[in-house]
C-alpha cells in the first residue's frame, strides 16, 4: 500500500507490504514488514502516480522494495549460479565478465537500467572486442537476468532484441592445413617419435582425435581401451593450473573411437611409467601448451610448411575441416567434437560448411549434367 505525504516543500511516497518468509532459526513463516520510500515529488499528483507504479508492480509480483546495483547482483549470480563445479578456465573468463559489468554499469540500480542504455554498452564493448567475445557477455548477462525477472526484480528484460555486433579485425581467424599438409605433418611427427618427449605424441593424438589439448592432456592409462580402440575423455587438465577438472560440458564427456595405429604409439609411453598417458619424467606432468607449440612449429619447418600462427588449437579445427572435405555427417562430427548441440558446431564451423556446400553443389551439376 502506498502513503503519500508532505514533507516541508516537496512530497512523499512510502510503499508498504508485508511479506510472508520461511525463518529457519524458528523453523517457520513469519510474516516481514518491506518498506520503500522516494521523495522530491513537486506534487501530490505526481507522488500518487508514483505510488500508483509502484503498486500495480507489486501485484504483478514485482518486490519495488528492492532496487540493488547490477554489477553487485551479477557477481553474485555468478558466485550463486555458474562459478560452482566448473573448471577454472572457466572461473577465469566469468571473473572477467564481472570485471566488464563492473566497469560498465558502475553503481546503476538494475531497475534504472533500459533497453536503450544496454544497447549503448554492448555496441561500445563490440567496438573493441570480437564478435564471440561480444556474443559471450551479452548470453550471460541475458541469463542473469532471466534469474532478476524470476527473482522478482523486474519485469522487462533490457536484453531483449539488444543487436549484438562487434569488432571482426579482433576475430582471431582459425588457420586451416589441407589434407596434403596434414600427412607431411604426421609422417614428420611420426619420424621422431621418443617416449621421453611426449610432445609429438600430444600432437599426433590431437590430429587424430579432434580433441581439446586440456582433454588429451588429462589422460590417463585407464581412459584408454587399447582392446576396442577407445578414448574415454571424461576430464581436462588447466594448464594454468595443473588442476584436473570436470570437461567443457556435459556433452564433453565422451568416447572417441581411433584407429590401432596411434594406440600402438601411446603404448611406447608406459615405458616412462608416469600416472598421466604423456607425463614427463621430470616433472611428472605433461608438457605445457607452450612447449608442444614449440615442438609443432619445428615439425612444421621441418615439413616445409609456412604456417608460423598455427598452434595446438588449430589442430581441432584441421581435424573438423578433414572431416567435412571427406563428408562425414556433420552429426557425426558434432558428436566427435563433443559439442552440447549441432548448432554450436555450425556456428562455429558456417565458413567450412559452405566451401563444403559449394563443393558439393558443383558436384551435383555435374552428375545432372550428365543425364542430357
Amino acid at each position: 500500500m502506498a502513503q503519500v505525504y508532505k514533507r516541508g516543500k516537496t512530497w512523499t511516497v512510502r510503499f508498504s507490504k508485508r511479506y510472508t518468509i520461511y525463518d529457519p532459526k524458528s523453523q517457520k513463516h513469519v510474516s516481514k514488514l518491506k518498506q520503500k520510500s522516494k521523495g522530491g515529488f513537486r506534487t501530490k499528483a505526481e507522488a500518487t502516480q508514483y505510488g500508483i507504479k509502484l503498486e500495480s508492480e507489486s501485484i504483478s509480483g514485482i518486490d519495488v522494495t528492492k532496487n540493488p546495483e547490477f554489477a553487485t547482483y551479477f557477481e553474485k549470480w555468478i558466485a550463486t549460479f555458474r562459478l560452482p563445479g566448473v573448471r577454472p578456465a572457466t572461473e577465469r573468463r566469468y571473473q572477467v565478465y564481472i570485471k566488464h559489468v563492473k566497469k560498465y554499469f558502475g553503481i546503476e540500480k538494475i531497475k534504472d537500467i533500459h533497453r536503450i542504455e544496454y544497447q549503448k554498452i554492448i555496441t561500445d564493448f563490440g567496438k573493441h572486442h570480437a564478435p564471440e567475445s561480444t556474443r559471450k557477455l551479452n548470453a550471460t548477462i541475458r541469463a542473469c537476468i532471466q534469474y532478476a525477472i524470476n527473482d522478482g526484480l523486474l519485469n522487462k528484460d533490457f536484453t531483449a532484441n539488444v543487436k549484438v555486433t562487434g569488432n571482426k579485425a579482433k576475430k582471431r581467424d582459425v588457420i586451416y592445413l589441407n589434407a596434403e599438409e596434414i600427412e607431411k605433418t604426421l609422417k614428420e611427427c611420426e619420424s621422431n617419435l621418443q617416449p621421453k618427449y611426449t610432445s609429438r605424441y600430444i600432437i599426433l593424438t590431437a590430429f587424430l582425435t579432434g580433441a581439446r589439448i586440456g582433454e588429451i592432456t588429462a589422460l590417463h592409462w585407464e581412459d584408454i581401451d587399447f582392446q576396442n580402440n577407445i578414448i574415454d575423455i571424461n576430464k581436462s587438465l588447466d594448464q594454468a593450473t595443473h588442476e584436473l577438472g570436470p570437461t567443457k560440458n556435459e556433452s564433453s564427456t565422451r568416447k572417441i573411437t581411433v584407429n590401432s595405429k596411434l594406440l600402438e604409439y601411446l603404448k611406447q609411453l608406459k615405458e616412462n611409467n608416469e600416472e598421466y598417458v604423456f607425463g614427463l619424467k621430470s616433472t611428472h606432468m605433461p608438457p605445457s601448451n607452450n612447449a608442444i607449440n614449440d615442438t609443432l612449429r619445428n615439425i612444421l619447418l621441418k615439413a616445409n610448411i609456412n604456417k608460423p600462427a598455427y598452434h595446438v588449437h588449430s589442430i581441432r579445427h584441421t581435424h573438423v575441416g578433414y572431416l567435412i572435405y571427406k563428408g562425414v555427417d556433420i552429426y557425426a562430427i558434432s558428436k566427435r567434437l563433443g559439442h552440447a548441440n549441432l548448432s554450436i558446431t555450425l556456428d562455429t564451423y558456417a565458413n567450412l560448411l559452405d566451401e563444403y556446400k559449394d563443393k558439393e553443389n558443383k558436384k551435383i551439376v555435374s552428375l545432372l549434367g550428365q543425364l542430357f
